[in-house]
């Protein structure tokens, strides 16, 4: 949509009483010194960016495609969990006495884990004895 002008630039270039060489696109800088007109051709407008034209780029686009044609896998750090037994709760509580319960029950029961993997520590079993002595009727 956006081409670029095709059109030719004109620069004028002058030499002052000093010596001094002068460029510019406006022929009235000159004054009244002789001007040299330089005719300056546009650049030529990039190639398309669906046709790359170097090799380089068409080695990218190759890479690039191996790379993402390949399956994500998580990295493992050490050995892997063991599958966790089914919990009551899900790792969710909505707020409910029943919800609450049923989450400190799975905490204790070791079927859920803190987020990224982590086993579950002493403060966070303390913290579901004290939430089963609350909500669990």
């Amino acid at each position: 949509m956006l081409a670029p002008a095709l059109t030719h630039a004109e620069i004028y270039k002058w030499t002052d009483a000093n010596g001094q060489t002068h460029y510019s696109s406006n022929k009235a800088d000159a004054g009244k010194g002789a001007t040299t007109s330089i005719k300056v051709d546009p650049t030529p407008p990039p190639p398309p960016l669906n046709s790359p034209t170097s090799q380089a780029a068409q080695d990218h686009d190759k890479r690039f495609k191996q790379i993402s044609e390949k399956p994500v896998v998580p990295p493992t750090y050490g050995a892997p969990n063991p599958p966790m037994p089914r919990s009551r709760s899900g790792g969710r509580e909505d707020g409910s006495d029943a919800s609450r319960c049923a989450l400190a029950q799975d905490v204790l029961d070791g079927k859920l884990r803190y987020r990224g993997g982590k086993a579950i520590d002493q403060y966070g079993r303390e913290t579901a004895q004290n939430d089963i002595r609350m909500f669990c009727h």
